[in-house]
C-alpha cells in the first residue's frame, strides 16, 4: 500500500509531520483529517526501485516507453475541445481513454490519470507520474494552466506546440526519406541478387527451400545488427556525456551542423513562446524550453540564463551570454523586452529558423541523397568486378589445365 508523507497544524497551530498508508490521495487526505490535522502539504512517498522496475525504467521505457507526438497533439486538441463544450475533467478524461483504437499506452495513463483526480489529486500532479508519456513541456503548462484557471487556452497551446514539433519532424523524414531508400535497397540487392544466381545458376540448380532460408537468415542478422545499433544508441542517450558530447557534434558538423542548430533553436523559440504565453515566470519557461532544443550541448548552454535572470541580469544580456544566439535574434530579443512583446518575438524567430531549416534541410536532403547514391553505385560496381574477376579467373584456370 502506499505510503504519503503529511505537514499539518494542530487546532492549537502547531505544524505537526508523519506518514499515513492509504490506497489513495483521498484516502490519505480524510485518515489526516481524522487525527483533527488541518492538512497543509500531502505527498506520496516514492516507490522502492525493485530490479524489474529498475528494468523498466532504463532499458524499456527509452526503447518503447514513448508515445507517438500526433497521438499527443490530437490528444490535447480533443482534451481542450472537450473541456471548452463543459465536459468535467474526469468525463473528458474517461472518454479519451476509453477510445477505440486509441495508442494503449496513451489509454492506460489517462484512466490512471483519471483515477487520480477522482481521488482528489491536482490534474499536474497526475501527469507528473506518467513522465514517460507527457514531455516536461506539455506538463509545466499543465501546471501553469491549472493554477492560473486557464486550463482549456493552455491544453490548446499545448496541441499547437506539438503539431509544430510534429511539422518540423516530417519535414525532416521527406528530405531524407530518398536516401534512406537507397541505402536501404543497397543492404537488400547485394545479398539476394548473389543467392538467386546460386539458386538458378549452379548445376542442378540449389534447392530453393535451402536459399531461401539463407537469404532470410541473411537479412535477420542484418536486422538484428540494426536493432542492436538503434537500441544501443538509444540507451547510451540517457547518459548525460554521451548527450553532451552526441549534441556538440551533431552542432559542430559542416553544413548539417548549422542547419542542426537552427532547428534546435526554432524549438526552443517556440517552446519559449508558449511556456511564456501559458503564464510560466521567465526564468522557469527558459529552463523548460531548453529542454525542447533535443539538443544536450545547446541545452547545457541556454539553462543556466534562467537564473541569471533570477539574479537580476537583463533578458537581452542574458541570452547574449549564452552564446548560441546569432546577433539578429539578439536583436529581436532586445526589441520583445523593450516593448513587453516578448513572446511575439519568439515566434518570429521561430518561424524565421523554421523556414531557414525547412530550406536548408532540403539542400541537404538532395546533397545527401546524391553522395548515398555515388557510395552506392561504387559498392555495386565493386561487386560486379569482383564477381566477373572471379568469373573470368576461373575460366581461363580451366583452359589452362592440359
Amino acid at each position: 500500500m502506499p505510503t504519503f508523507r503529511y505537514i499539518a497544524q494542530t487546532p492549537e497551530g502547531r505544524e505537526v509531520r508523519g506518514t499515513v498508508e492509504a490506497s489513495t490521495r483521498l484516502e490519505a487526505t480524510d485518515a489526516v483529517r481524522r487525527q483533527g490535522y488541518w492538512l497543509l502539504e500531502l505527498y506520496a512517498e516514492p516507490e522502492p526501485v525493485t530490479p524489474v522496475r529498475a528494468a523498466h525504467q532504463s532499458v524499456w521505457q527509452p526503447l518503447f516507453g514513448g508515445v507517438p507526438l500526433k497521438t499527443l497533439a490530437l490528444f490535447f486538441r480533443q482534451f481542450a475541445a472537450m473541456l471548452g463544450a463543459g465536459v468535467p475533467i474526469y468525463q473528458a478524461l474517461e472518454t479519451l481513454g476509453n477510445t477505440r483504437g486509441g495508442n494503449p499506452k496513451l489509454r492506460r495513463a489517462l484512466t490512471d490519470i483519471r483515477n487520480a483526480i477522482l481521488a482528489g489529486e491536482r490534474l499536474a500532479d497526475a501527469f507528473d507520474r506518467h513522465s514517460a508519456i507527457f514531455p516536461p513541456i506539455a506538463r509545466a503548462m499543465i501546471r501553469v494552466g491549472e493554477t492560473s484557471g486557464a486550463l482549456e487556452q493552455t491544453l490548446r497551446q499545448i496541441a499547437t506546440y506539438l503539431e509544430n514539433e510534429l511539422e518540423l519532424r516530417r519535414l525532416i523524414s521527406r528530405v531524407t526519406f530518398y536516401p534512406k531508400l537507397v541505402l536501404f535497397f543497397a543492404i537488400l540487392i547485394p545479398g539476394l541478387i548473389p543467392a538467386l544466381i546460386t539458386m538458378v545458376g549452379a548445376p542442378g540448380g540449389a534447392p530453393v527451400g535451402e536459399t531461401l532460408t539463407r537469404i532470410g537468415w541473411t537479412y535477420a542478422k542484418i536486422l538484428l545488427t540494426v536493432f542492436a545499433i538503434w537500441a544501443s544508441f538509444r540507451l547510451a542517450m540517457q547518459a548525460h556525456g554521451f548527450r553532451y558530447g552526441w549534441g556538440l557534434l551533431t552542432v559542430s558538423l559542416p553544413w548539417i551542423g548549422f542547419t542542426v542548430r537552427q532547428l534546435a533553436l526554432a524549438r526552443f523559440a517556440r517552446a519559449l513562446s508558449a511556456l511564456y504565453g501559458a503564464g510560466l515566470p521567465l526564468s522557469q519557461a527558459i529552463r523548460y524550453a531548453a529542454d525542447a532544443t533535443s539538443n544536450e550541448y545547446l541545452r547545457s548552454r541556454i539553462q543556466p540564463a534562467g537564473a541569471k535572470l533570477e539574479a537580476g541580469y537583463g533578458i537581452a544580456d542574458t541570452f547574449a551570454s549564452t552564446g548560441v544566439f546569432p546577433p539578429m535574434v539578439m536583436d529581436m530579443v532586445a526589441t520583445g523586452e523593450n516593448t513587453g512583446e516578448l513572446g511575439f518575438m519568439m515566434d518570429k524567430v521561430a518561424e524565421y529558423y523554421e523556414e531557414e531549416g525547412k530550406l536548408r534541410s532540403h539542400q541537404a536532403g538532395h546533397i545527401l541523397g546524391v553522395a548515398v547514391y555515388l557510395g552506392v553505385a561504387i559498392y555495386v560496381a565493386i561487386i560486379v568486378i569482383q564477381y566477373y574477376t572471379g568469373y573470368f579467373n576461373a575460366i581461363f584456370g580451366a583452359a589452362g589445365q592440359p
